[in-house]
C-alpha cells in the first residue's frame, strides 16, 4: 500500500485518495528520481477535500512504513478540459546538477570529496562508496554532480568496480553497482509479464587511432571481425607525454561494441532500481542471466503496482571527467569531455 503525502504552506496533507495514477523513476544517467502523479482538482466526491498545491511544495511518497521518495514539486500542468494537475517532483539530486563552484581538491579520495561537498552544502551523507584513491583536480564552475561522477570515474579506472550516486530519502548515497540481497529473480510464468530485447550499433567504435600532442598518428586498435560486420566506424584519442594510451582506447572498443539491452515489464518490486541487478529466467526467449538496471519505471494504477526495466548486461556508469589536472606552473590544463569527441568513419564493409 503507497501513501503520498503533501507538505504545503498551510501544513501536511494525505492526499493519496486524490491521486488516481503513480509513476516513480530513475535512469544511470541522472542523479535525480523523479515521481510524477495526476491530481485531482475538482474531486467528484465532494466529501473529500481538495488541496493547494504550488512549485516547491514537498512531496513525498511511502510504501507502507518505507519512504521510497521525497523531493519538490517542480513543474504543475493544468488543462482547461480537465479536473486534474500533472505534477512533476525531483528529489535532492537535482540540486546537485543545479549547483555549479569553484573547487580545488588534491589527493582527496572521492568519498573525502563528496562528505566535504555533504557538510559545505548543508546535505546529509549516506552510505559512500570507500575507493581510497587519491584524487587531484580542479574544477571551475563544475556541477556538484559533475564533480562527484568525475571522482568516482577517476577512481574506478583504478578500482575497476561501477558506481551510482542516489538519494535515499534525504541522504546522499554512493552506492558500488553489484549483487546484492536485494537482487531479485524475474521468471516467465511468475512475476516477469512480457520481455524485449534489442540489438543495436548506433554508438559503435571499432577502429581507435592514437596521436601524439603534435596530432601525428602513432598507432592503430581495432576489432576486425565488427569491421567486416559493419563497416568502419572510428574514434581517436590523444597520448600525453610519458603515457600510454592503450589502455583508453582499448577502453573504447569494449564499451562502444554491440549494444545488447532488454525491456521487461514485470510484476512490481521497490527494489528494482536503477543501479540494482535482478536475474532474468524467460524459457521462450531463452533470456537467462545477470542484468544491471539502467533505468526504472514503476507505476501504481487501478490497484495494480508494475515495473518497466531496461536492463543491461555490462555493468556500466554515469562516466564524466569534468575539471582538469594543475600543471607543473601552477595554471590549469583544460579538461576533456569523456567520450564526446567520437568521430564515426562509415566507409562500407570490408569484403
Amino acid at each position: 500500500m503507497i501513501t503520498i503525502t503533501l507538505q504545503n504552506s498551510s501544513g501536511v496533507y494525505d492526499i493519496t485518495t486524490l491521486v488516481p495514477t503513480v509513476t516513480w523513476s530513475g535512469n544511470y544517467k541522472q542523479c535525480t528520481r523523479t515521481l510524477s502523479f495526476e491530481l485531482l482538482s475538482s474531486p467528484i466526491d465532494k466529501s473529500v477535500p481538495s488541496v493547494s498545491i504550488e512549485n516547491g511544495n514537498y512531496v513525498t511518497l511511502l510504501q507502507d512504513s518505507t519512504t521510497l521518495f521525497t523531493g519538490i514539486v517542480f513543474s504543475l500542468q493544468k488543462s482547461s478540459e480537465g479536473n486534474t494537475i500533472k505534477v512533476t517532483a525531483y528529489d535532492r539530486g537535482i540540486y546537485l546538477k543545479s549547483n555549479k563552484v569553484v573547487k580545488k581538491y588534491t589527493g582527496q579520495a572521492p568519498e573525502s570529496i563528496v562528505r566535504s561537498i555533504c557538510s559545505e552544502h548543508g546535505i546529509t551523507a549516506g552510505d559512500i562508496a570507500t575507493t581510497g584513491v587519491p584524487i587531484t583536480r580542479n574544477f571551475i564552475g563544475v556541477s556538484l554532480y559533475d564533480i562527484i561522477q568525475t571522482a568516482y570515474t577517476l577512481a574506478a579506472a583504478k578500482t575497476k568496480k561501477k558506481y551510482h550516486l542516489v538519494f535515499d530519502a534525504e541522504k546522499l548515497c554512493v552506492l558500488e553497482k553489484k549483487v546484492n540481497d536485494k537482487t531479485l529473480v524475474l521468471e516467465g510464468g511468475s512475476n516477469l509479464i512480457d520481455i524485449s530485447t534489442t540489438n543495436s550499433i548506433d554508438s559503435m567504435v571499432n577502429q581507435v587511432a592514437i596521436y601524439d600532442k603534435n596530432d601525428k598518428l602513432i598507432r592503430t586498435i581495432k576489432n576486425d571481425d565488427t569491421i567486416r560486420l559493419y563497416g568502419l566506424m572510428q574514434s581517436q584519442v590523444k597520448q600525453k607525454d610519458g603515457e600510454d594510451a592503450t589502455a583508453e582506447a582499448q577502453k573504447l572498443l569494449d564499451d562502444n561494441g554491440l549494444q545488447q539491452k532488454i525491456t521487461v515489464n514485470n510484476l512490481g518490486n521497490i527494489a528494482n532500481v536503477t543501479g540494482g541487478t535482478v536475474v532474468v529466467h524467460e524459457p521462450h526467449t531463452g533470456v537467462y542471466g545477470l542484468f544491471y538496471i539502467d533505468e526504472d519505471t514503476h507505476e501504481w494504477k487501478k490497484g495494480l503496482y508494475l515495473n518497466k526495466l531496461v536492463l543491461n548486461f555490462k555493468n556500466i556508469m554515469d562516466e564524466r571527467e569534468a575539471g582538469s589536472l594543475p600543471n607543473k606552473t601552477g595554471s590549469k590544463t583544460a579538461g576533456k569531455k569523456k567520450n564526446r569527441q567520437i568521430v564515426h568513419l562509415n566507409l562500407g564493409k570490408k569484403e
